[in-house]
């Protein structure tokens, strides 16, 4: 979908819902993101006890969340 608004800039906050999609492997999906033009934003944060969490840019610049459900991340 295209952006309606100006971009913003890299000090903008985000005020809005950050769509976050269930993968099984989140490394194998952030190394398929960026082959296929996207960036990663945040790298591979751990939520203790939840799993992991990356947010990143699609090609046009939409910003989405992965995540993969691990009881023992840490």
């Amino acid at each position: 979908m295209k952006r309606q608004i100006e971009e913003p800039g890299a000090d903008t906050p985000i005020s809005t819902y950050i769509c976050t999609i269930d993968v099984p492997d989140i490394d194998k999906y952030l190394d398929r993101i960026q082959k296929h033009g996207g960036k990663v934003t945040m790298e591979k944060s751990s939520i203790p006890g939840i799993g992991w969490l990356a947010y990143c840019l699609d090609t046009e610049k939409n910003i989405f969340g992965i995540m993969q459900p691990d009881m023992n991340a840490r």
